[in-house]
């Protein structure tokens, strides 16, 4: 069973002055951007990344490879969005996947505080239907702290419920470096081992572009890892580096 599934940010909602939650606290490359229109109800933004491996929920989805990733967005200022992204994947022999495209849909907003998100997620792999798959999702933000949880009633494209559970907590360090903690739980009715998954990263933005190394590791063993997403290896700790621009 292949692991090959990403969540998305959702878009630029705090460009409109919403306060939505963001929806990935793990590997993205695909951070917001802030492209503005005439129309100040409507934002439309677009982003591209080049990193050095795709990791998603712990686990690398390019077989320890190189990604490269875009997409584009849409929010308007009642605190609807929707928008696309896509890279490129690699889950070695016997899966013909190549690119994996997740068109997405949601609302955010903020109450007393409290910031919510939220939304649905489709993920396609046109090469590989059956991997194909529809996560619902609900997030809650207070200050620097989030929270999420992620649900499907046919995780990895089969008649299984998939639940991930995801905190996150993001500071601004000095000479404008950023620190985001991570920490992820993920509970599957596959005959998989649930896992659990963590990262850390820091980012600085320089001449226009935005860089990030993050490291990132799971609880399972070589034996789970295999069972769980085909190579024993794909589960191991270790860092990634990624180049974003905004548009």
């Amino acid at each position: 069973m292949k692991l090959c599934k990403l969540i998305l940010a959702c878009g630029a909602l705090a460009g409109l002055g919403v306060s939505g939650v963001s929806v990935a606290e793990e590997a993205k490359p695909h951070k917001e951007a802030h492209l503005h229109v005439a129309d100040e109800a409507h934002e439309f933004s677009a982003n591209v990344a080049l990193s050095t491996d795709y990791v998603w929920r712990g686990v690398s989805q390019t077989d320890n490879g190189p990604a490269i990733s875009g997409g584009f967005d849409y929010a308007h200022s009642s605190g609807l969005y929707a928008g696309v992204w896509a890279s490129n994947v690699d889950f070695g022999d016997g899966d013909d996947s190549n690119i994996e495209m997740d068109i997405y849909a949601g609302y955010g907003g903020e109450f007393m505080g409290v910031s919510f998100d939220v939304g649905v997620l489709h993920y396609d792999y046109a090469s590989e239907n059956n991997n194909n798959f529809d996560e619902v999702y609900v997030g809650l933000g207070y200050g620097f702290l989030s929270a999420k949880v992620s649900y499907s009633s046919d995780g990895f494209g089969e008649s299984d419920d998939a639940t991930y559970y995801e905190i996150g907590a993001d500071f601004e360090l000095p000479w404008g470096v950023g620190l985001a903690l991570h920490a992820g739980r993920y509970d599957v009715d596959a005959g998989s081992e649930d896992y659990s998954d963590w990262r850390v990263s820091l980012s600085k933005e320089l001449v226009g572009l935005n860089f990030e190394l993050a490291y990132t590791d799971t609880d399972m063993s070589d034996s789970e890892c295999t069972s769980y997403a085909g190579d024993d290896n794909l589960c191991d700790g270790r860092g990634v580096f990624t180049v974003s621009k905004e548009f």
